[in-house]
């Protein structure tokens, strides 16, 4: 093979990957589908993309300065009370389950307006903690490998 045919055997390889990298090889690339990991049903954007958008355009000539609940109804937001519920939506300190279910709530404009109502940042962490945190009751079994031992 003479180096001008194998120099154009990888020019179409780099050509052929850089098709189905845009989507245009045939089936596109599961991972350029923004909406492949979001909550399937949410019928407004999902509240992460919309506080995003908050914390954004700050210093924009018209920032958005709204986030709209799945009933359609509008709530002002500014950048701080966003950046607390992106917070509380992306941290690894709550568990995945409390995570889930609060990226349902927040969708709804009765946690949405709980949450936008409760004041700064410290009082918006602790209306998250009120309906959050679970209930002494519900704590996990303890362990019977866990020492005793003071």
């Amino acid at each position: 093979m003479k180096l001008k045919e194998m120099l154009d055997d990888v020019k179409m390889h780099e050509i052929d990957d850089d098709m189905r990298d845009l989507g245009l090889g045939g089936e596109p690339d599961k991972a350029d589908d923004d909406d492949a990991d979001l909550q399937p049903g949410f019928k407004q954007q999902p509240m992460i993309v919309q506080v995003g958008k908050v914390l954004d355009s700050r210093g924009n000539p018209n920032p958005v300065t709204t986030c709209v609940a799945d009933d359609g109804k509008e709530h002002k937001c500014n950048p701080s009370q966003a950046a607390t519920i992106k917070m509380l939506l992306t941290t690894d300190k709550v568990k995945p389950d409390i995570k889930r279910q609060f990226t349902q709530d927040i969708q709804q404009s009765e946690t949405l307006k709980m949450m936008l109502s409760a004041g700064d940042n410290d009082d918006m962490i602790r209306a998250f903690l009120k309906k959050y945190n679970p209930k002494p009751g519900d704590a996990p079994e303890k362990s019977n490998y866990e020492s005793n031992i003071a």
